[in-house]
């Protein structure tokens, strides 16, 4: 009996150990292996060793790549306008004073409430922030962009024009859709007495909205802001950075194109055509790089489809973005400029664009900085456009703004002053909407 419960008491001993040695080695694998490549995985979606490739990319994990405010309106509590629109510096710091500030309205926004365009523009006329993006962007990514998340209905909106405003000492968030065309308050949490002090600091200004000028500029976009500025802008030179050369590695790593495997050839006008599989790279010497995927062969941005939200798919690209065209660009930063629908976040287009200085980029043939088209949750073309800019130090003059809206006057709309990529040159130009 002693001798068979000592060989009990071995075999748990030994089954403890085994156990151990179990655990140690689990440990160690999870620890060392799983990490290293998961460490892998992530140097080679930004651009280091690509032989892995990826076929999905990090969705939410960075912020979304939205716009700057192209123009900035303060209005203090005399109803006096102070705008900056072309003056980068002054206007970057208006943008970090002012724009904490909309990411707690986006932040705590209560449900959008439809206003008439006559309570809109006597807000405007009222103690203030306006904000003016120039493109249209979902609520929820610029929100996401300031470390944000809506839980409203404003959720689903979009809009490029944004009215930080009073209402019996409540601070309002003011928006119009873009989608429909209305104007929409929303309730936040946060007073405007936190703001007032902010507007006091800004100088008292002499910029008006368009409506406040009557039947003059009755033609022209009722939000246009003269802002009474030089029409001088500091001069651009451009170049193309294909020519000088650029990491194709790392462009097949971004799209998932496995190193190893890829196979290379070159076309009669001297393009660089990469095919792994069902995926396709083509790298353009005019500066053009366009990805493509037949099937299902595209890169997944989430592992479920019906849960991306448009913030998710706006981040993935954007983080395509700013590792290529964003790391060539020079002085240029790239913005969100388009998204075809909030509604369809795995099945929409995402479009970013070039801006210099504060000032937005015309490419030539009207093409965009980066496109990308999005289907069944997967990216399945993409077109980047390699541009890099350099201020040259000296200035040019665009033409007065006060004659640029009379030629807008002819037709409508509002006139927007914009560098014009020319491919040797770069000039300034308005542009009419």
């Amino acid at each position: 009996m002693a001798n068979k419960t000592k060989l009990i008491d071995m075999a748990k001993n030994c089954a403890i150990v085994l156990l151990l040695f179990s655990a140690v080695f689990l440990l160690y694998k999870a620890t060392f292996n799983e990490q290293d490549t998961f460490l892998k995985g992530l140097d080679s979606f930004f651009g280091g060793n690509s032989e892995a490739g990826t076929e999905r990319l990090p969705a939410g994990e960075s912020f979304a790549l939205v716009s700057d405010p192209v123009f900035i309106l303060v209005t203090a509590e005399d109803s006096s306008h102070y705008a900056v629109k072309y003056d980068n510096e002054t206007k970057r710091k208006l943008i970090t004073q002012f724009l904490a500030y909309l990411g707690e309205a986006l932040g705590s926004s209560g449900e959008p409430e439809e206003l008439t365009s006559e309570q809109w523009q006597k807000v405007l006329s009222g103690s203030g922030v306006f904000f003016d993006y120039l493109y249209s962007q979902p609520l929820s990514v610029i929100a996401s962009s300031l470390g944000y998340e809506i839980n409203s209905g404003a959720s689903q909106k979009t809009a490029r024009r944004f009215f930080l405003g009073n209402s019996n000492g409540n601070l309002v968030l003011y928006f119009i859709s873009e989608g429909d065309g209305k104007i929409y308050s929303c309730d936040t949490v946060s007073s405007f007495s936190s703001l007032k002090p902010k507007i006091a600091e800004c100088p008292i200004g002499n910029a008006k909205f368009a409506f406040e000028l009557g039947d003059e500029y009755a033609k022209l976009d009722p939000y246009f802001i003269f802002s009474n500025e030089s029409g001088s802008l500091r001069a651009v030179t451009v170049s193309n950075p294909i020519r000088e050369g650029i990491d194709s590695a790392a462009l097949l790593g971004y799209f998932g194109m496995n190193g190893k495997t890829v196979s290379k050839y070159t076309e009669t006008d001297g393009s660089e055509v990469y095919v792994d599989g069902e995926k396709s790279l083509r790298i353009e010497s005019s500066g053009k790089v366009v990805f493509s995927a037949t099937g299902s062969s595209g890169l997944l941005i989430s592992g479920n489809p019906e849960e991306l939200s448009i913030a998710d798919t706006v981040s993935a690209c954007g983080e395509i973005v700013r590792n290529s065209i964003g790391q060539t660009a020079g002085e240029g930063v790239t913005g969100l400029v388009d998204v075809s629908s909030v509604f369809s976040p795995s099945s929409c287009t995402v479009s970013f664009g070039y801006f210099v200085n504060g000032i937005p980029v015309t490419l030539p043939g009207g093409v965009s900085a980066a496109k990308f088209h999005i289907s069944g949750g997967a990216i399945t073309r993409a077109e980047l456009y390699f541009r890099s800019y350099a201020l040259s130090g000296g200035v040019i003059n665009a033409l007065p703004e006060k004659q640029a809206t009379v030629i807008a006057q002819s037709h409508g709309g509002e006139p927007v002053l914009t560098y014009e990529d020319k491919i040797g040159s770069v000039t300034c130009t308005w542009i009419y909407s």
